[in-house]
């Protein structure tokens, strides 16, 4: 085998497991993102508590800020009190917005904020990249083959 065919191969199979790996983890942020919107059928107002700060190191050292909003919606006569999951490089809410909050109707504690559409833009880049990468291995094969 020669070493540009070993090369190839190499690349190639590089790129598409990496792209396997974002296109796997976009379309399972998806179908979370459906099944919620299929079983938070119930809405309710609720109000923005509280903006969580978290920095988030790299290998450098550096760090980025990120705000996490702390939700705040009652369910008849329950209360709950939940941190989002998804992070703003910038305060996307602030303390004391109403919001309009979608909860399940068998599990009071799954919800979703109405108008967040972060969930799907991290969905739509994960998929485009894991997309994107694969195209690169196997145009990339086409071409040097």
């Amino acid at each position: 085998m020669s070493d540009i065919l070993k090369f190839v191969i190499a690349f190639s199979g590089v790129f598409i497991l990496v792209g396997a790996i974002f296109l796997i983890i976009g379309i399972a942020m998806f179908n979370n993102r459906k099944k919620k919107e299929r079983n938070c059928t119930l809405m309710t107002h609720g109000k923005v508590t509280d903006m969580v700060r978290r920095k988030s190191y790299d290998r450098d050292g550096e760090y980025t800020l990120s705000w996490y909003p702390v939700v705040e919606y009652n369910v008849g006569e329950l209360k709950f009190t939940k941190e989002s999951p998804y992070g703003s490089y910038r305060p996307k809410y602030t303390i004391g917005q109403d919001i309009e909050v979608y909860y399940n109707p068998e599990d009071y504690d799954e919800y979703y904020i109405a108008g967040d559409n972060l969930p799907k833009t991290l969905a739509t880049i994960f998929t485009v990249v894991g997309i994107v990468a694969i195209s690169i291995a196997i145009i990339s094969a086409i071409l040097i083959l």
